[in-house]
């Protein structure tokens, strides 16, 4: 597009729009004739005088005589002079202090701005058009040191993103009270390395964060020197990013804080001495998490299991990775949490189940065992006999499938309140004769078929041969076993949905 007279021009913004014009003579100026005619002779159009503030090679004696017969109700024409690289410092100046703050905002950002009105608006009433000159490329030196002082946290956050920014001045604003401030600062890919490392050093826990946040920017020595920041927050993550060092972990094992140990304590594959450490950690918390973990050695955790750490024994009751010998421990506890906790896992042999039935002296266990309905009939007949006259009827049901309990207890139990008691006598295949007929008349019909069922498996005993009942005793106590392994889990699941 040639233009090379005001016709030219005139004709052009008519057809096509300001916009295009300008876009489609980026290769091929317009005429300086062009341009100075159509404002000689149409300085009264808004329209004419907006497009040649806008234009980017409008000459500077042309942007100066815009600007100096500028009213004061055309904004959009005076703030699209002051975003104009052609025009002059002189007319800058007039702009300024123009009484709208677009203007003088559009003047802060033109990289053509001179040290005297960046000072004019360093000092703006308008707090963007001082974020706007901090960021200016031309921004004097000295002025940085006045707008980091700024009460504005958005003048001092684009001012600590300037390349050229000031070492001092930087520091000034490490110092602010905004974090965003310091946010803004740590981005600054320009600064000394020297000063990251001075932040990191510092006891600072907004700037150690930040550092954190950003760790795998800043070389070795930064990030090590987060590793022993005096604040959690930023030394845990520190830490976690890469292996711990022995000395490291001796370090925290000794550490005057609890929270450092309880984090140490949590650490998958600590060595055993650090482990004895812990073990003897003064706060009951720090030897509960030791407890918790999957890699507590097997001799440490022996120990803790036969100590009156309650605390640190319920956490190796819960710990997944227990050995069978550590449960074997546990189920012994002399305390009856322990010891019920343990019996709510789902990895429990045959010889964990006796030693919580058949090895405890209180009733505690054996009532959350009944509870869950677990099927163990090889209750010690004088078990058998405690739980049978217990006031927990889960408790005497589990009795009353006992194999070793007495006939008589059995004929008493047959005529227990508790309809699931005497279910679970009608099951027994060891309930007396008489005491069976009873109950296939039991007004609940669940428990007439039960007692059905076991006169029926009875007769049919009577007519197996002997090698057949003790295949099929093998059989059952196989499914028995199965179904003290799996009933649990079923139990969970259930309650899980």
């Amino acid at each position: 597009m040639d233009i090379l007279s005001i016709n030219d021009l005139l004709d052009a913004l008519e057809e096509h729009g300001p916009e295009k014009v300008i876009k489609a003579t980026r290769k091929k100026p317009i005429s300086s004739f062009a341009l100075r005619s159509l404002y000689s002779e149409y300085a009264d159009n808004e329209e004419y005088l907006l497009f040649l503030a806008q234009y980017p090679l409008l000459p500077s004696e042309l942007a100066q005589s815009i600007a100096a017969d500028l009213k004061t109700k055309q904004v959009a024409i005076a703030t699209a002079l002051a975003s104009n690289p052609r025009t002059p410092a002189q007319s800058l100046g007039l702009l300024a202090t123009h009484s709208s703050a677009s203007v003088r905002i559009a003047v802060a950002n033109n990289p053509n701005v001179s040290p005297k009105e960046c000072q004019t608006l360093a000092q703006d009433e308008a707090p963007f058009a001082r974020a706007a000159i901090a960021q200016n490329p031309s921004l004097p030196n000295y002025l940085q040191f006045i707008l980091a002082t700024d009460d504005e946290p958005a003048v001092k956050i684009a001012l600590a993103g300037r390349e050229n920014l000031d070492g001092d001045v930087a520091h000034c604003l490490s110092r602010d009270s905004s974090a965003l401030v310091k946010a803004a600062l740590l981005q600054n890919k320009y600064l000394d390395p020297e000063l990251f490392q001075m932040w990191a050093d510092s006891d600072d826990e907004v700037l150690q964060s930040l550092i954190q946040r950003r760790a795998d920017k800043f070389p070795a020595s930064v990030r090590n020197s987060l590793r022993y920041s005096p604040h959690p927050s930023v030394r845990f993550p520190a830490l976690d990013s890469s292996p711990l060092s022995l000395p490291e972990m001796l370090w925290l094992a000794e550490s005057d804080t609890i929270e450092d140990r309880v984090h140490l304590a949590q650490k998958p594959d600590l060595p055993a001495a650090i482990q004895r450490i812990l073990a003897q950690d003064t706060s009951a918390k720090v030897r509960r998490y030791l407890a918790a973990s999957a890699s507590i050695q097997q001799d440490i955790a022996e120990r803790v299991a036969t100590s009156h750490d309650l605390q640190a024994c319920i956490a190796l009751a819960k710990n997944p990775k227990a050995s069978p010998e550590l449960l074997n421990e546990l189920c012994l506890h002399s305390d009856p949490q322990v010891a019920t906790l343990v019996a709510y896992r789902d990895d429990l042999s045959d010889h964990h189940w006796d030693l919580l039935i058949n090895q405890r002296s209180d009733n505690t266990v054996a009532e959350h065992i009944a509870f869950q309905a677990i099927d163990y009939p090889d209750i010690e007949a004088t078990v058998a006999e405690r739980f049978a006259t217990s006031p927990n009827p889960s408790l005497r049901a589990f009795a009353a499938a006992a194999l070793s309990l007495s006939p008589a207890a059995l004929a008493t139990l047959s005529h227990d309140i508790c309809e699931k008691v005497r279910e679970s006598v009608a099951s027994n295949p060891n309930v007396p004769e008489p005491q069976l007929r009873e109950l296939c008349y039991d007004e609940n019909q669940d428990i007439a078929n039960a007692a059905e069922k076991t006169i029926a498996l009875r007769l049919q005993a009577a007519n197996t041969p002997q090698k057949t009942q003790t295949f099929q005793k093998t059989e059952t106590a196989a499914r028995q076993s199965g179904a003290r392994k799996t009933i649990l889990k079923n139990i969970l699941s259930f309650f899980k949905e």
